[in-house]
């Protein structure tokens, strides 16, 4: 779970870089096209890579799942939500989203995607996901 949580923050970090709705080829207009791929990689990886260690989970106890690792539509919705709280965020802080900035988001996406489930689920010991680094560190990780 705590790199489920690292991961959430890294990812609600780089929503953030996406608030600004611009019809240019902006980078905040680049980086908002990624958005959905974004969430069907994410939320697919984390749906598949988790279903059957949640089958494990007596009933009486599955309302301890968070509702976004329950369904893809769930998951989905949640970054929808993150993406909006941190759009306003953004506005606030009058932050600007760089060309860098979404590069690294688009090769941690590329990457994220050819994860294996043992990767993802951190079975192999320490999860590091060398593409995604550059992205981290936007983050503040």
């Amino acid at each position: 779970m705590k790199f489920f949580s690292k991961t959430n923050l890294t990812v609600l970090t780089l929503l953030s870089l996406l608030a600004c709705n611009k019809l240019s080829q902006s980078p905040e207009a680049k980086l908002k096209e990624l958005v959905p791929k974004f969430q069907k990689t994410m939320c697919s990886k984390t749906i598949e890579c988790t279903k059957d260690e949640f089958a494990k989970i007596p009933p009486a106890y599955r309302n301890m799942i968070p509702p976004f690792m329950q369904s893809e539509e769930n998951c989905i919705t949640f970054f929808d939500q993150k993406m909006k709280e941190a759009e306003k965020k953004r506005i606030e802080e009058k932050k600007e989203v760089t060309e860098e900035q979404v590069q690294a988001f688009e090769k941690c996406i590329l990457a994220f995607d050819k994860l294996t489930c043992d990767t993802f689920k951190g079975a192999k010991g320490k999860v590091s996901i060398p593409e995604c680094e550059e992205a981290q560190k936007y983050s503040g990780d």
